[in-house]
């Protein structure tokens, strides 16, 4: 199954600004009170767990969407050269079938 590479090159910019926000909001979370973590409260350190989770999850999230980015410019860049690639060989070949037709 062919990759919908149009698709996902429209849609780099919106996954970018999606994961950057994603990662802002996660790090504007204030964090647990200590004395409820340290008072054995085990719904409070299970809370600060998933909290520290879900801010290492956004970090991830946000570095992957910047490699899907760099991916799809690279990607783009060699769709480009091979165009260009084939155009100069097909000229390449109509020369050497004229010069031998000569």
């Amino acid at each position: 199954m062919p990759l919908p590479w149009l698709q996902i090159v429209q849609l780099v910019p919106s996954i970018l600004d999606v994961s950057r926000e994603l990662l802002r909001k996660s790090r504007q979370l204030p964090p647990p009170p200590v004395n409820a973590i340290e008072g054995g409260n085990p719904d409070a350190a299970r809370i600060a767990r998933l909290e520290e989770n879900e801010q290492r999850q956004a970090e991830l999230i946000s570095q992957m969407a910047e490699q899907i980015a760099q991916l799809t410019r690279a990607v783009t860049t060699l769709h480009k050269r091979a165009i260009w690639l084939t155009a100069g060989m097909s000229l390449a070949i109509v020369v050497a079938v004229i010069a031998l037709v000569r």
